[in-house]
């Protein structure tokens, strides 16, 4: 019986979830089209000016995020060829962030 229950209760979650959903919508003369929602907005990197010369001699341009302040290159993997962030720490970011008048958030952690 209390699995009857549990499972009932669940399904009325669910079809509440399911209606409580908004549709996104745009109109272009006769014709409605949908439009999906993105909750979570990604900014474009900030170019710094300022470059980075790792160990091997090579030089990448340095840039910052725009949420946060923190700054990185963006590298290449000798294995998979994809790209990906570099982070050069708090330290610099923060240098950074300075010289451009910039406020540097660093990374944001929760303690318990």
């Amino acid at each position: 019986m209390k699995r009857v229950m549990l499972t009932l209760i669940a399904l009325v979650c669910i079809l509440i979830g399911a209606q409580a959903q908004e549709t996104a919508y745009k109109v272009e003369g006769n014709t409605y089209k949908s439009v999906s929602i993105s909750t979570r907005v990604s900014a474009e990197p900030i170019n710094t000016g300022y470059n980075w010369q790792d160990s091997k001699g090579k030089t990448y341009p340095i840039l910052m995020s725009a949420g946060t302040g923190s700054c990185f290159v963006v590298r290449v993997s000798a294995k998979t060829g994809k790209e990906y962030r570099s982070y050069l720490g708090p330290e610099i970011s923060a240098d950074i962030c300075k010289k451009l008048g910039k406020e540097y958030k660093g990374k944001t952690t929760t303690t318990k």
